[in-house]
């Protein structure tokens, strides 16, 4: 059996691509890394640091696959390897503002498929991020010890409207074309059905639960903190996640997603460790994604070699 791992058309546009992806996420490591100098990391513990990359990486890899549930439900088809060194490769993507990378590295390995399906599947995979975030911020505004009425009762009572607005089949298709319609294209006639839109979502729930896990550790480990704290981190964290998408020129949502943070969670925990421990969570998800992106490639290339 023979595929091609990436074949373009052009290469000069794969080779921008990578370059561009590689200043961006040199730009944002170093900005992200900037910020460590001040900090005193004697006192950090190596174990908790390898359990959250390992429970960031897992959270991606559960992503992944239920990516491949969406993208099945589409009818896209790629090889596992390709469609692996797809998914982790554009998640490096995210960092070239606009998010333009995360959709070019996506459409290589659907590139017998049409762009618009691809498109809508990419569409669709934020909706469903998008619906995990808003049902871990409202679990997690259950459990926040302060009187706040913005906290407690208006946003999870603003985030339910949009949580049952778009699981709402008529209005989830009429999301999808008006993007489309924005970008000149034509409508799409195919979509995904309510039930693989929910089981997309569950599995991006169960992702913001071990990347919350993976943060509420980090916070720990400066100071003992409550369990009962962990989902109050998580709603937090996705709560962050959420601004960042919104702020699409945002590489990689730097600086949107811990200014968040700084207003949030210092109502529970200390200011200081939470400036710390957002810039160490930053860290450690750029060296999950790098790792799985340069393991699904190295595979990519032996089976590609093995075809051969």
């Amino acid at each position: 059996m023979r595929f091609s791992c990436f074949s373009l058309d052009s290469r000069i546009v794969g080779i921008v691509l990578f370059v561009l992806v590689l200043a961006a996420v040199a730009l944002f490591a170093i900005k992200t890394c900037g910020g460590i100098a001040d900090y005193d990391l004697t006192e950090l513990s190596l174990l908790d640091l390898a359990a959250a990359l390992i429970l960031i990486s897992l959270g991606f890899v559960n992503r992944f696959f239920f990516w491949t549930v969406l993208t099945g439900s589409y009818g896209l088809k790629a090889p596992a390897a390709t469609a692996s060194r797809a998914f982790f490769s554009s998640l490096l993507g995210r960092y070239i503002p606009g998010k333009v990378g995360l959709f070019l590295i996506r459409l290589r390995a659907y590139e017998k498929c049409s762009k618009k399906i691809v498109a809508a599947s990419l569409i669709t995979e934020y909706i469903a991020a998008m619906l995990a975030a808003c049902i871990l911020v409202i679990i997690g505004s259950v459990f926040v010890p302060v009187a706040n009425s913005l906290l407690t009762r208006w946003l999870p009572a603003g985030l339910l409207v949009i949580l049952f607005a778009l699981l709402h089949p008529s209005i989830l298709k009429r999301v999808i074309n008006l993007i489309f319609r924005i970008f000149r294209r034509a409508p799409l006639d195919t979509f995904p059905k309510i039930k693989t839109i929910l089981q997309v979502t569950s599995g991006y729930i169960l992702t913001g639960m071990l990347h919350g896990l993976a943060f509420f550790i980090i916070l720990n480990s400066f100071s003992q903190l409550n369990f009962e704290l962990y989902p109050i981190v998580t709603g937090a964290y996705y709560l962050a996640s959420l601004v960042g998408v919104i702020a699409i020129f945002s590489p990689g949502g730097l600086g949107v997603r811990e200014g968040v943070l700084f207003i949030l969670l210092p109502l529970v925990v200390n200011s200081q460790i939470v400036v710390i421990s957002v810039i160490l969570m930053r860290l450690l998800s750029l060296s999950s994604e790098l790792l799985l992106a340069g393991a699904s490639s190295i595979l990519c290339r032996v089976l590609k070699e093995e075809a051969e």
